[in-house]
């Protein structure tokens, strides 16, 4: 409880005609500056778009990634090897997990010295990436670290939990790591009574929210752009006659 106190503390409101980034107190707890202190610095994300069906649906997470990457050290003006660590929170990891992580980094023009990881700890690996770069600059490893969280909904196999032991059956706990996170959701939502008439009401004034605050320029420090390939309109592509069906 007391973590989610301190939590809630770092959230405060602000007047509704302001759309500029501002510092707000905070109540966590800490009132005096200290040598040892870790703080963030900075921040930038790219838009949101739909599973499948968005904008980024063709889009590879190192793309993305590097995107971030790029406009977070043009900000600061940080030059690239300087950096002590980064950490990517990453759940849908394709290939060997880091190599896409890797990727960015080449593409944002860090070079090899710079090391790297990826952590997956489910919802949370984007925090937990925070909090291991933050680890790192406390014990003194280095002075500056980068954490960062990417996924592809559009370009993952979600549906296949790759090779389990047949074990899993036999273990209530084990077989439970396939369930849905959808499923875990409706479970919440039957134990709190939460109808889907509140549910829908709650994301349409959030999606209304959102959509005020994307028209007054709210998100437009923090957003940054990404150009993206996408076929030209009215472009129409002839099936040869020749194919077979399969190949259609």
């Amino acid at each position: 409880m007391h973590r989610l106190q301190v939590v809630l503390g770092h959230l405060a409101g602000r007047p509704e005609s302001s759309s500029a980034l501002q510092a707000a107190p905070c109540s966590a707890g800490f009132r005096q500056a200290w040598a040892s202190d870790v703080v963030v610095v900075h921040g930038r994300r790219t838009p949101i778009g739909r599973a499948g069906r968005g904008g980024f649906k063709d889009t590879t997470p190192d793309e993305l990634l590097s995107a971030v990457l790029t406009a977070v050290l043009q900000d600061v003006k940080l030059k690239p090897e300087e950096l002590g660590d980064i950490s990517v929170g990453n759940v849908l990891q394709p290939g060997a997990g880091a190599i896409m992580a890797r990727i960015a980094q080449f593409l944002s023009g860090i070079p090899e010295t710079v090391p790297l990881s990826t952590i997956n700890r489910q919802c949370s690996s984007g925090l937990q990436a925070v909090a291991n770069i933050a680890g790192g600059i406390r014990n003194g490893s280095y002075d500056i670290g980068m954490a960062c969280g990417v996924e592809s909904m559009s370009l993952s196999d979600r549906g296949n939990p790759g090779n389990v032991s047949s074990r899993l059956l036999e273990n209530e706990k084990a077989r439970d790591c396939l369930i849905p996170m959808g499923i875990t959701s409706e479970n919440v939502a039957e134990r709190f009574g939460i109808s889907r008439q509140k549910q829908d009401a709650f994301a349409l004034a959030s999606q209304q929210k959102a959509a005020r605050a994307q028209s007054r320029g709210c998100f437009q420090a923090e957003i940054v752009p990404v150009t993206t390939a996408r076929p030209k309109p009215g472009t129409l592509t002839q099936l040869r006659a020749d194919l077979r069906p399969s190949s259609q």
